[in-house]
């Protein structure tokens, strides 16, 4: 895997700013969400109405959502559940899990890597595991609070796998619409 293959193929600034939508027009139909730092700060079990509201939309729209989460179950369980969602946890991102996991866990089995995309803070993390998996890649900047030494940490591998990224295909902060967002 080289290093461009893991830039997304949408980038937004948040969960909020994704044209599900236009998405969904383009083939998706299963979305896979991050927990920590993608549709929540690290360990806050606060799920916004703003949030629920998303969700539904998302459902209405015809994508069905799942959680993939490298959090204990204590911590994503209470989230899927408020939202929903059937849910992974613990799941050792990006290297443990294919898509069989991903489809028999969350989905109907139906699902398949190319209508199905992968919504995460990470490159490390998530954006590896969705190019490993085939997934189609939707980048969001991290949400910020909770933990805070958690959140310098993540920062900090973020920082170090930006610099590795060729600045012609990628900028980080600058919000593009990709192939199908």
């Amino acid at each position: 895997m080289d290093l461009e293959s893991i830039i997304p193929d949408t980038y937004e600034k948040s969960v909020y700013d994704i044209n599900y939508l236009k998405l969904y027009e383009n083939g998706i139909r299963y979305a896979v969400f991050d927990v920590d730092c993608t549709i929540l700060p690290f360990d806050d079990r606060k799920i916004p109405g703003m949030l629920e509201e998303l969700f539904s939309h998302i459902k209405c729209v015809g994508i069905v959502p799942g959680l993939y989460s490298s959090g204990s179950y204590k911590r994503v369980e209470p989230v899927a559940r408020k939202l929903c969602v059937n849910f992974v946890s613990g799941a050792k991102k990006p290297f443990y899990g294919d898509f069989n996991l991903v489809k028999s866990s969350l989905f109907d089995n139906e699902a398949k890597p190319n209508s199905t995309m992968m919504v995460g803070d990470s490159f490390y993390l998530d954006m590896i595991f969705a190019e490993r998996l085939g997934l189609y890649k939707v980048m969001v900047d991290a949400v910020r609070g909770g933990d805070k030494m958690k959140t310098m940490a993540n920062d900090f591998v973020q920082t170090t796998a930006y610099s590795f990224l060729p600045r012609k295909k990628f900028t980080y902060g600058k919000y593009y619409r990709g192939k199908r967002g």
